[in-house]
């Protein structure tokens, strides 16, 4: 039996296409003869159910899959059909198919039944499918936009200058002039204009900034959160240089850790639209028109990942246009992108994962489909610049853009009727959609041989660590021991010991390698010991089994009171095994990590037992050569593109195995830094007593016609030294380089402090020039070497008591020059009546601040009624005549106070070619956020990006009583 027809559903379908999308009234169309073939059985009594059955074969012969729901019409049935599943609008009924996809040339089956009666079966059959996205879909949640503000019980404000995390240059504001609801639309605008506000992502006023936008980001946070199902928004997108929109989700109660561990779903970004593309292959002229979806999952920052793709309107279309649908649909283990219901896009979860720290402290893969099987909420933001828009087109923010507006005509988020649990069995797919790839999971370390492994091996800390148990050799019963609490310590170990047999010790019963230890590791703990018999010893003990055991005798300080003592492993090892003489701990096969032994009667305490690094036991401290040497890592930073890093063979014999570096990129850097802790920080080390850090490079490859190379050393940004330039080293040779350390930290903008080192050597051709070079390293380490000056030492806080001057014809102790971003000269010159001033001169086209910064911290909160003052004279202005200049006064912990100079207790701009007096109270300072207690830097500019040209001189900076 062949096909019919329908043309009245096929006139449903065209004039339901014209409805919005998701309407309630499906779409039924039928299909040619042509295409779909329906042979129906010969009819078999069911005795059971008393019913005649056909069974229908219905092929599909057309050159494309056909996408349920599917339902086949029994229409002009001789005998009533039993088994239908409903009846259309005209009252034809019909049989629902549970397949819903038919492939090409793919046939299936159906069973239709009908009443006994004794009487000629005949009917005609065809098959209908409903293709709209609102067959199963149905609607649980909206926004219109319809009345004149917004709906504030669905949508709340983030207010900050925090920066998304990414250097954006925008405030988000709940102000009007940000948000506007009217004529049915939402309108997040972006605004050129300076504004103050919280510089965290929690609002805390108690630290702000100034950024010379505003703009606005709303979320649905506990207002609206989902777990699954179909989420749309029509939307208008802005464009412009540095313009960077947003519609995406985020989980509402991170339940695998930090972004983004717990996941980030982007339902569309776009950032500098109609600008000129820099797609691969785009023409002059042709503009950027791109969207993208995009998840973000993995690690907490910032080991996380991503993975998504693009999508361009047909026909030349961009999306900054017109109003456009965006959509996800979201299901179990299956997340899907479509513009315009064209889906486009698919990400399954054996591209995504989540690992993430648990709550016994080991580093673990999130269970089936997580991170995406959490609840999430929406949100929608304008940002402007960062670290994606200011980086690609045209780069920057093109200030002329502005204001820019994203558009919102609606909200809708649907549920999936067929198994709302999952959002599975509502799909719309596209076979042409890209299935993104995605990530793999790093693969876990086995908790057995990540054992001891970490940045700090704590034993115990309040309690025993996790694995550790507690075992005693007895045979007299004279050990004994508790954990009991102590003021001000929680819980430590008490021993007992009343005779001169047995010990207690930590056991380990699967063995574990802690050979990294062995170079630079020490065991720390701290002791108490209240009694104590004389010629009685404390021994600590690393143990292979008995007799591989090495010991060492602790010296006791004074009865009941507390020290730490620190024992080099290396040290350890070599005393060897006192009782058996010529047997030692194999350190790489340890049974127990800690073994304590009075040898005769003793009362003591034990707490916060632990391995640690510690360099300063040793002249040379090795990073890499050959191989790396533990707490330090090879690793990388990408600004954008890629750098392969591998150790290899380099194939000289003097220098083996070395560590390769090859940029595909002009933004990276390649670091040797120390083991990162359970939070994700790196450990950080006092090299204070080393001199030199020295490494070999080889430059296999470097095509660049300016070949500049630096270095670095970090103690957590933004400490460290900033970018310190080397020689560039010949193509083809090793070049041995050795490098005070004390020329680091007097590197002009360096910060770096040498008690808390966490990154020794980052070394990169310079950032912005780097792509093709291909360079080896070897032999990195740290020397103390005694004809080469020592690092100075972060001085201790200054308090400051009564009248100091930062500059008076010199520098105070410990207060140097200062420009952030090496688009300023500053330097002393001599005036001819104010005898010799700073000179700074904005020479530079890119933002900075100048002024002095101080090498310690200075606290002026016995001063905090007192005054800054200082002599300013305005010798040439910003070419761009907008520009104010502003006065910033910052502290170590990153609060700071930001006014202009016309703010001054005089109340005068500054008037070029004159000097002038400007006085500011500290404590307005302070009301501005300005923490008293740890000032270290004195800034005067002209206004962001606006600097260029100017030039100023500054005299007599005091702090006065």
């Amino acid at each position: 039996m062949m096909m019919k027809i329908s043309k009245t559903a096929q006139g449903i379908a065209c004039s339901v296409a014209l409805l919005t999308t998701h309407n309630a009234i499906a779409a039924w169309a039928d299909f040619s003869s042509n295409d779909i073939a329906i042979v129906q059985s010969q009819p078999v009594f069911d005795r059971i159910n008393r019913v005649y059955t056909v069974q229908l074969e219905i092929s599909n012969f057309s050159s494309a899959a056909i996408k349920g729901p599917l339902r086949v019409l029994i229409e002009n049935a001789s005998i009533a059909l039993s088994n239908q599943s409903g009846e259309t609008d005209s009252g034809i009924p019909y049989v629902e198919l549970a397949k819903r996809q038919l492939g090409v040339n793919e046939t299936t089956t159906l069973a239709v039944n009908f009443a006994l009666e004794r009487k000629a079966l005949s009917f005609e059959a065809s098959l209908q499918s409903d293709n709209s996205p609102a067959a199963n879909w149905n609607l649980v949640w909206s926004d219109e936009f319809d009345g004149n503000s917004l709906d504030l019980s669905k949508w709340q404000h983030e207010v900050n200058c925090w920066g998304g995390g990414n250097g954006e240059q925008q405030c988000y504001t709940d102000r009007v002039e940000n948000t506007v609801v009217a004529d049915g639309k939402l309108n997040i605008i972006a605004r050129r204009e300076d504004f103050t506000g919280p510089d965290n992502v929690d609002g805390n006023l108690g630290s702000v900034t100034t950024l010379p936008y505003t703009s606005a980001r709303l979320r649905t946070m506990n207002q609206g959160d989902w777990k699954y199902g179909r989420f749309e928004v029509k939307a208008k997108l802005p464009h412009g240089q540095g313009s960077w929109s947003g519609i995406w989700m985020l989980p509402t109660d991170w339940v695998f850790g930090g972004w983004a561990a717990s996941g980030e779903i982007d339902i569309v970004e776009a950032v500098n639209l109609k600008t000129q593309s820099d797609e691969e292959g785009a023409a002059a002229g042709e503009l950027e028109a791109r969207v993208h979806g995009t998840l973000h999952y993995g690690k907490a920052w910032p080991e996380n990942v991503y993975s998504g793709t693009e999508y361009k309107l047909p026909g030349g279309v961009n999306p900054a246009d017109d109003y456009h649908v965006y959509a996800v649909e979201w299901q179990e283990g299956e997340i899907r992108w479509y513009v315009d219901d064209v889906h486009y896009a698919t990400q399954r979860e054996s591209g995504w994962y989540s690992q993430y720290i648990d709550n016994d402290g080991d580093l673990v893969n999130a269970p089936g489909s997580a991170p995406y099987d959490q609840a999430f909420h929406m949100l929608l933001n304008l940002a402007v610049g960062g670290a994606w828009a200011g980086n690609v087109n045209d780069t920057g923010i093109d200030e002329s853009a502005f204001p820019q507006t994203l558009a919102i005509d609606y909200v809708r988020v649907y549920e999936c009727s067929v198994s709302p649990d999952t959002g599975a069995g509502c799909a719309t797919v596209a076979e042409d959609a890209e299935l993104v790839e995605g990530h793999q999971p790093p693969q876990l370390p086995d908790p057995v041989d990540n054992f001891g492994q970490g940045a700090v091996f704590d034993l115990y800390i309040d309690n025993l660590y996790k694995g550790l148990a507690f075992n005693s050799y007895n045979p007299d019963g004279a050990i004994s021991y508790q954990e009991v609490a102590v003021d001000g310590r929680g819980t430590v170990l008490q021993i007992s010991k009343t005779g001169a047999t047995g010990n207690l010790y930590f056991e380990y019963s699967p063995r574990v390698n802690l050979g990294l230890w062995q170079e630079y590791g020490e065991l720390v703990f701290d002791v108490k010991v209240s009694s104590q018999a004389e010629n009685s010893e404390l021994l600590v003990k690393l143990d292979s089994g008995w007799p591989a055991v090495s010991d060492y005798a602790v010296p006791v300080g004074a009865l009941n009171e507390w020290q730490q003592v620190r024992i080099a492993v290396a040290e350890l090892l070599a005393g060897g095994n006192r009782f058996s003489p010529g047997n030692f701990a194999d350190i790489s096969d340890i049974i127990n990590p800690l073994v304590i032994e009075p040898t005769g009667t003793m009362e003591l305490q034990l707490d916060n037992v632990r391995f640690e690094y510690n360099l300063a036991h040793v002249d040379s401290a090795v990073i890499f050569d050959d191989n790396l040497h533990a707490p330090f890592d090879y690793l990388q930073y990408v600004g954008s593109g890629s750098v392969d890093t591998e150790l290899v063979d380099s194939g000289d014999a003097e220098h083996g195995d070395v560590a390769r570096m090859s940029f595909n990129t002009d933004e990276a850097v390649v670091f040797f830094q120390g083991k990162q802790d359970k939070s994700g920080t790196p450990l950080q080390l006092d090299i204070s007593e080393f001199s030199t850090v020295e490494f070999d490079v080889k430059v296999l490859a470097d095509p660049r016609e300016t070949r500049d190379f630096m270095i670095k050393m970090d103690c957590g940004n933004p400490c460290g030294s900033g970018d310190y330039p080397i020689a560039a080293p010949p193509i083809g040779v090793w070049t041995s380089y050795q490098i005070a350390i004390a020329d680091l930290v007097n590197h002009g903008g360096s910060s770096l402090d040498v008690t808390k080192v966490d990154t020794p050597l980052v070394i990169f051709p310079a950032w912005g020039n780097q792509q093709g070079v291909v360079m080896q390293v070897d032999n990195v380490r740290l020397s103390k070497d005694a004809d080469v000056e020592l690092p100075p030492v972060p001085p201790s806080p200054v308090v400051v008591t009564g009248g100091l001057a930062l500059y008076q014809e010199q520098l105070e102790q410990n207060w140097a020059l200062w420009d952030c971003c090496a688009n300023a000269a500053i330097s002393e010159v001599v005036d001819s009546h104010q005898g010799k001033v700073v000179n700074v001169d904005f020479f530079g086209a890119s933002g900075t601040v100048s002024g002095l910064i101080a090498e310690a911290e200075h606290d002026l909160t016995a001063i905090s009624q007192g005054t800054l003052e200082f002599d300013f004279k305005l010798v040439d202005a910003a070419l761009d005549s907008s520009a104010q200049i502003l006065l910033k006064v910052e502290a170590k912990n990153g609060s700071a106070a930001q006014l202009e100079l016309a703010a001054s207790v005089e109340g005068q701009a500054p008037v070029l070619g004159n000097w002038q007096h400007f006085t500011f109270k500290l404590a307005d300072l302070a009301a501005l956020g300005l923490a008293l207690s740890e000032v270290d830097k004195v800034l005067i500019f002209p206004e962001w990006g606006k600097a260029r040209g100017a030039v100023y001189q500054l005299d007599n900076v005091k702090l006065l009583p």
